[in-house]
């Protein structure tokens, strides 16, 4: 507003000790004390070393000439915003922090879910959440660390009563976020899971509830909420696009299913089926990576290949050599009735139907291909 305006304009004519068109850390510090007199927020140096940081240098426009060390005056009205953004984080921080060593314990984080509830995210993965923030993984949420991460959120304080502002969207969370699209180097080898003997064998038993619960698909609620944060633990790079090599290092590390980590084949069919599940998406490099809107497809198709690998894994049961031949799909029926295959349908005709090539051989995609449109399932999930 017009005062607001004229407001600004004094405080900066009295903050600028040196009347010469920079304000620097030492002129903000002691401007909060004498000239503004916020005595809290004067106490709270990392909260003033932040902002500082953040908005000197925020107008790229500027030709003041030391404009990159000092907040100008375009930028001043950024510091006063960054100022307040930044205190409500550290009282947040410092709120979490009951040791009061500057650091957050993971202790101390889970401790926290309902405090960090009440201020807008609910957080279903407290110990993958915690490794997540802090990013240089020494086991301690630095405050830096901190308030990357809680802007990305959009944390906020209850019974702050700050305006809305989009300069913590564009501006702070900009500054903060992973620059670039990561690229993986090259394509990953399908390596043989199990080699020297069956999958099955290597993981004679599978629990299904527990890939479904880890690998929440459903469009209930719950799950929703249970994805928006999932997607992010395996967002590595922060970039909102989700690469095979981040799909496959998720599963290990996010969501720990070993067994689903190890099988290759049908994370590169869930992932090259996921990734182009959304035309409409106006993502710049959706066709090459999963994004947000396909997580959930992702998610779905991980849980029905891996189903379809495991029986076709126990089909493969005479050379072990990763394909089907006529002997071996035929001398599965008992296994395939048991997966809902009709007992009418003629094996070696069906056989025939899915070797589309002739080679007398069928191929995991093939065979993945075939068990979709037949909603081949054994309802492992149910």
């Amino acid at each position: 507003t017009p005062a607001e305006k004229r407001e600004r304009s004094r405080l900066w004519r009295e903050i600028d000790i040196n009347g010469n068109g920079y304000l620097s850390l030492a002129e903000t510090d002691k401007g909060l004390r004498d000239i503004i007199q916020l005595n809290d927020l004067f106490d709270c140096k990392p909260a003033i070393m932040r902002a500082f940081q953040a908005a000197k240098g925020a107008n790229k426009n500027s030709k003041a000439r030391l404009g990159d060390d000092y907040v100008t005056r375009s930028e001043f009205r950024l510091l006063l915003l960054y100022l307040r953004r930044y205190f409500e984080l550290f009282v947040m921080f410092d709120r979490i922090d009951s040791s009061d060593d500057r650091r957050l314990s993971l202790d101390e984080f889970t401790v926290a879910l309902e405090l960090i509830k009440a201020w807008g995210i609910t957080i279903f993965y407290p110990e993958l959440q915690f490794k997540k923030i802090d990013k240089d993984g020494h086991g301690m949420i630095l405050f830096s660390e901190f308030c990357e991460w809680a802007i990305s959120k959009n944390l906020d304080l209850v019974e702050d009563d700050d305006d809305d502002d989009d300069v913590f969207q564009s501006g702070v969370a900009a500054q903060h976020s992973s620059e670039g699209v990561y690229r993986a180097g090259g394509q990953m080898k399908a390596a043989r899971p199990g080699r020297g003997g069956h999958y099955s064998q290597k993981h004679p038993t599978i629990d299904w509830a527990k890939i479904a619960q880890r690998l929440p698909s459903s469009r209930s609620s719950g799950d929703y909420a249970k994805r928006t944060e999932l997607f992010d633990l395996f967002d590595m790079n922060g970039n909102n696009y989700i690469s095979l090599a981040e799909t496959d290092k998720g599963l290990r590390d996010v969501v720990m299913l070993d067994g689903l980590f190890d099988c290759k084949p049908a994370i590169m069919r869930a992932f090259q089926t996921a990734k182009t599940a959304n035309p409409n998406s106006k993502a710049r490099l959706g066709d090459d990576y999963v994004t947000r809107s396909e997580f959930r497809v992702l998610l779905e198709y991980l849980k029905r290949y891996f189903e379809l690998f495991v029986l076709f894994d126990r089909l493969d049961g005479i050379d072990n050599d990763r394909r089907l031949s006529m002997e071996e799909f035929v001398g599965g029926a008992k296994e395939l009735k048991d997966w809902g295959l009709p007992d009418s349908l003629d094996l070696e005709s069906e056989f025939r139907t899915i070797d589309k090539n002739g080679g007398g051989k069928v191929l995991f995609d093939e065979f993945a291909e075939w068990g979709l449109a037949k909603c081949i399932t054994a309802n492992s999930y149910e």
